[in-house]
């Protein structure tokens, strides 16, 4: 596929062209209970073209290699037509690769039979099953292979397979009148081994939802929170990562106001990184989809703002670095920037110092949902704990979470020593309309725990 590609870049009619060609297949087992509910084998071929000419930046997908070529056509002449409107886009210098990407991995999914898989489902969903007070559970087991060829008209030419596998479960528990649910997900990863020997995991996520129902309501209110690693990677997602994604901030001067380089941010404490080469994690990856590698990009650093994500359109346009961030769903999508595991990076201070600093505040745990809008954001929390005179207390639910971005990264006081990247992942974003939503399978969040002061919590 490479060469098909190179010959078809040869003779572009445009000032720079690039060409990718993917074989997707996916396997998604679900579960209702112990029983099958239903098992899809997916296949997605195709690819997409982008070129630049005159300052116009176009692209063109196509599901048969033999329309390649009508493609290359499409995309050049839709860019020389932009040109007309919009000279400004550019790309910044990016090294010539040439490369060939095969996963590291114990145990290839491939290599597991189909009964093996179902059998280590049910395995789990027997275990969370057995829990008192949960009476349904949903579940899969998905799997993904990707092979990917890359090649621009500057002489890079990359070939990636790239492997994804998981089991993930909704757990639903019940008492009377009252329900309460939550997930939980094993994996993402490569490495079919990742899977294997998780059931004290299982087992602790079913007895929370469990718990769950004997757990009042929070009390509205403004706290001193902890938030666990599962939360705060999702702040750091929800709330201060998609402003770091420089695409959105090209053509909003409110944003390049907000995102000045060099703005404090928080406190001298708070560094915040995103690292698509993390190794093992659910957002890692090695090249994005202009053939751009994959690497830690220092967003905050000692607490000010030093950097954004970028594509090479973005980074010559706003004067910024290479970062490896350009990348889309598959071939159908035009990319985007988008983050790849984004956190903020390991403190010092021990958990039971974080319970004491938030004295009688909250500690809470999980994410579930998010938005942003602009500078503001909103989530909820899965459960928490009251924090009595720096120890845990009863367990509470119905959190939502929402504040101004700013004002609470200035707020984190403390930080963790009990650095985790979660497992699970996905990530949807438009464009002010200008796209579809596109959901990004590997995009990794993570991070410690952390204390937060004056949050905002309200109740469901």
């Amino acid at each position: 596929m490479r060469q098909l590609l190179i010959n078809g870049i040869d003779n572009a009619d445009a000032d720079y062209v690039d060409a990718m060609y993917e074989d997707t297949r996916q396997l998604q087992i679900s579960f209702n209970k112990l029983e099958i509910n239903g098992v899809s084998n997916t296949v997605l071929k195709g690819g997409r073209i982008t070129a630049l000419k005159n300052g116009g930046y176009a692209g063109a997908s196509f599901t048969r290699p033999e329309d390649m070529g009508k493609a290359m056509v499409n995309a050049s002449r839709t860019a020389a037509r932009l040109g007309a409107f919009d000279t400004t886009n550019r790309l910044l210098p990016a090294p010539v690769i040439d490369d060939t990407v095969l996963p590291v991995m114990k145990t290839d999914p491939r290599s597991v039979g189909f009964d093996d898989k179902v059998a280590l489902a049910r395995e789990y969903m027997s275990l969370i099953l057995s829990v008192p007070d949960v009476f349904t559970s949903f579940g899969s087991y998905y799997e993904s292979v990707t092979r990917k060829s890359y090649v621009n008209s500057e002489g890079t030419r990359i070939d990636q397979d790239i492997v994804l596998c998981f089991l993930a479960f909704r757990i639903m528990s019940k008492n009377g009148k009252s329900t309460e649910s939550a997930g939980i997900t094993l994996g993402y990863d490569s490495d079919y081994d990742r899977l294997l020997n998780r059931h004290a995991d299982v087992e602790k996520k079913a007895r929370t939802v469990a718990d769950l129902l004997r757990a009042e309501p929070v009390r509205p209110g403004m706290y001193t929170i902890v938030a666990d690693q599962d939360l705060s990677g999702v702040f750091t997602h929800e709330a201060f990562g998609h402003l770091s994604e420089a695409d959105d901030t090209i053509n909003n001067r409110s944003l390049q106001d907000m995102l000045i380089i060099g703005r404090k941010m928080g406190n001298p404490c708070l560094n915040i990184v995103d690292d698509g080469s993390f190794p093992g994690a659910s957002g890692t990856y090695r090249y994005d989809d202009q053939g751009v590698q994959a690497t830690q990009t220092d967003l905050v650093r000692n607490g000010i703002l030093t950097g954004r994500l970028h594509s090479r359109l973005s980074a010559a346009q706003l004067d910024g670095e290479l970062t490896g961030n350009y990348r889309a769903t598959d071939y159908r999508f035009m990319p985007q920037v988008r983050m790849s595991n984004i956190f903020i990076e390991q403190g010092v201070t021990p958990f039971p110092e974080l319970l004491a600093a938030a004295e009688n505040g909250l500690y809470l745990c999980g994410g579930k949902g998010g938005q942003t809008m602009g500078d503001l954001f909103t989530f909820g929390a899965q459960y928490g704990y009251e924090i009595r005179n720096g120890s845990l207390g009863k367990m509470v639910k119905d959190i939502n979470i929402s504040g101004n971005v700013f004002d609470t990264l200035g707020n984190i006081t403390l930080i963790g020593n009990d650095f985790r990247m979660n497992e699970g992942g996905g990530c949807g974003k438009t464009r002010a309309g200008l796209f579809d939503m596109q959901m990004l399978e590997k995009s990794g969040t993570g991070g410690p725990s952390i204390v937060i002061k004056n949050v905002v919590i309200g109740g469901e």
